[in-house]
């Protein structure tokens, strides 16, 4: 299923401003991280897990900060950036990851498929139960928000008969699965995106429906120790022009490997698949049934660091950030 992102970007002009978004590639290391949601408490990361990696992550920002494109940047404003963009690529991959559970595991559902895919990606987010995790899904949700603002101010047309929500309802929706999950823990998110208290007091109930109904659909296709894994390759295509500093990042910290890794080890999957990154032309990011690839366009990036640069809130700099 496309995630379509409306327009190519991709032209000659590699400035600092438009591909400040190449410090923001580091941050995705922690997608390995991500399909640990769906397996047994027991299999969840360890705070030295976490710390390790929060460890190649900072050292990663710094080495990339280095690079003279990036100097300019100040520090606080490319973790920021880093935080929006891998949120947004992190929902988006696990969104597909959605499209490719429900087809090849063959499961039903009831309703639109793209929102069971989103509910798929905002569940696995949340149930890592990490600052982290819940941090980059916060971002996700405001990713759409900033996409609604986009799409007023340039007259895009509202597609009432698209087979996705509206920007808007997508946003509010992940929203409400971090507040039904924990509405003490999400209260100031609520209230910094006007959730309504009578949605608020709602939520728990969808949180515990996408919950139940995940749940009990992939309960039959956990692997058992004694089974086999699935051989999902992780590849890197090759990157063209502005795009090719961000796809040898992406390739040294190995963005997909750890998804495709845990992805064979936990679920018993009827024949193999791939994960790819590749320069495609436009903005996109797709399972294909036929192909049997899940693919991530190096173009995704780059429209994402160019949404927040263009309708992201700038954050008070005295506030204290929570560790990640």
């Amino acid at each position: 299923m496309d995630h379509l992102r409306r327009r190519a970007t991709c032209d000659g002009d590699l400035s600092v401003t438009k591909w400040s978004s190449l410090g923001l590639w580091p941050l995705l290391l922690l997608l390995p991280l991500v399909l640990i949601g769906l397996a047994e408490a027991s299999a969840q990361p360890t705070a030295a897990d976490f710390e390790r990696f929060k460890t190649r992550i900072d050292e990663a920002i710094r080495a990339v900060g280095s690079q003279s494109r990036l100097k300019s940047i100040p520090p606080n404003r490319r973790e920021q950036l880093a935080e929006f963009v891998s949120g947004n690529m992190l929902f988006v991959l696990l969104h597909e990851l959605g499209h490719t559970t429900i087809g090849e595991l063959d499961l039903p559902v009831l309703g639109r498929e793209e929102d069971a895919a989103d509910s798929f990606a905002s569940l696995t987010l949340i149930n890592i139960k990490s600052e982290f995790s819940a941090h980059v899904l916060a971002e996700a949700a405001k990713g759409w928000f900033m996409a609604e603002r986009r799409d007023k101010k340039e007259g895009e047309p509202v597609v009432y008969y698209d087979e996705h929500g509206l920007n808007q309802q997508r946003a509010y929706q992940i929203v409400c699965y971090m507040v039904g999950a924990d509405p003490v823990r999400f209260k100031e998110l609520a209230e910094e995106t006007k959730l309504p208290k009578d949605r608020q007091e709602s939520c728990s109930a969808d949180y515990r429906k996408a919950a139940k109904s995940w749940g009990g659909l992939l309960q039959p296709h956990v692997r058992a120790a004694d089974q086999p894994t699935t051989k999902i390759d992780a590849i890197y295509g090759e990157a063209k022009g502005n795009l090719e500093i961000a796809a040898q990042i992406a390739r040294s910290i190995r963005l997909l490997d750890g998804v495709a890794a845990q992805s064979s080890k936990l679920v018993t999957w009827p024949a193999p698949f791939s994960l790819e990154m590749q320069t495609c032309g436009f903005i996109n990011a797709k399972w294909d049934e036929s192909t049997r690839k899940l693919t991530l366009c190096y173009e995704l990036a780059e429209d994402f660091a160019e949404l927040y640069r263009d309708y992201g809130i700038p954050r008070r700099e005295s506030r204290a950030r929570k560790s990640r």
